[in-house]
C-alpha cells in the first residue's frame, strides 16, 4: 500500500516468513529459555519485554524478505496499482471544503480532546 514496488509474491513471502519466525520463536524460548537473552536482548526481561522484541524482529524480518524478493520478482504495471497504492492515486483537493469538512479540522479537534482529558486524569 505505502510504496509501488512490492509484487505479490514479496508480500506472501514476507508475510509467511514474518509469521512463522514469531512462531519460531516463541517456542524457542518456551522450550530453551537460555534463548531468551538472545531475542529480548536480556535473559531477565518479562512478558511484555519478550512479546516486543519477537514482534520486532518479526517484523525486521518480514520487511526484509518482502524488499529482497520484490527485488528478484517483475513488479505490477502502475496502472494496476491505481487506487490501491498511495504513490499512484490522486488525492484529492480540499480547496473548496468548509473547514469542518477537512480531515485536519478534526484531527486538530481529537487532538485538543486528549490533551483535556489527559490533564483532567492525569
Amino acid at each position: 500500500m505505502m510504496w509501488k514496488r512490492v509484487t505479490p509474491a514479496g508480500g506472501f513471502w514476507g508475510l509467511l516468513t514474518g509469521s512463522v519466525s514469531s512462531v519460531a520463536m516463541f517456542l524457542l524460548v518456551k522450550f530453551h529459555h537460555s534463548m531468551l537473552a538472545y531475542i529480548a536482548l536480556s535473559s531477565d526481561a518479562k512478558d511484555m519485554a519478550e512479546n516486543m522484541y519477537r514482534a520486532l524482529w518479526s517484523w525486521l524480518i518480514c520487511v526484509i524478505v518482502t524488499v529482497s524478493v520484490s527485488y528478484f520478482t517483475k513488479p505490477k504495471p502502475v496502472e494496476e496499482l491505481t487506487g490501491l497504492v498511495y504513490g499512484c492515486t490522486e488525492l484529492p483537493s480540499e480547496g473548496d471544503l468548509p473547514l469542518w469538512k477537512r480531515p485536519i479540522f478534526w484531527a486538530v479537534i481529537s487532538a485538543v480532546l486528549f490533551l483535556i482529558l489527559q490533564w483532567i486524569f492525569w
